[in-house]
């Protein structure tokens, strides 16, 4: 999947489930999360292309990973932390998931076990780039415009009186 639909797939999961401003930017940061990490650890080596085929959709894009941060940032990270510790834990962790469960449409799939290339789960739905991810995004920005609309003009007029100095 192209980082649009991940970031988009994460902006209507973060607004889907709730969380304030700061853990929705937070899971949109989140969405290009898994492979912005995998193109920091292919950077280190000579033959960055080389090493990010390699690495790409491996334990970054495994869904244990990112299912295990959910549940320690609900269940460890306290409401009395930081102010907002918490909903951007939420957030980073439900868009890395978010992530992992689109790349799960694609014919290259995520591993089944976190350091295996073999065991993947792939529902083949859409190819990265083509006509069927530019359809899913369609139909994700549509139904986020119709079941979430209320969601989006509440974090608006949350996020306006910040933008003109107004308290």
């Amino acid at each position: 999947m192209r980082w649009i639909t991940h970031q988009v797939g994460a902006l209507g999961t973060a607004l889907w489930l709730q969380l304030p401003l700061a853990g929705v930017a937070a899971a949109w940061v989140g969405g290009i999360l898994p492979d912005v990490m995998d193109q920091k650890m292919a950077g280190l080596s000579r033959n960055r292309q080389k090493a990010f085929n390699r690495i790409h959709r491996g334990f970054t894009h495994w869904p244990g990973l990112w299912l295990g941060l959910v549940i320690l940032a609900v269940v460890f990270v306290p409401h009395e932390s930081v102010r907002l510790l918490r909903p951007v834990s939420v957030g980073l962790a439900v868009g890395g998931l978010s992530h992992v469960i689109l790349d799960m449409l694609t014919p290259q799939g995520v591993p089944f076990l976190p350091f295996s290339r073999k065991n993947r789960f792939s529902l083949k739905l859409c190819k990265t780039g083509g006509i069927g991810e530019y359809l899913f995004l369609a139909t994700m920005l549509a139904a986020m415009a119709f079941f979430l609309r209320d969601d989006i003009l509440r974090q608006a007029e949350s996020l306006l009186p910040a933008l003109f100095g107004r308290a």
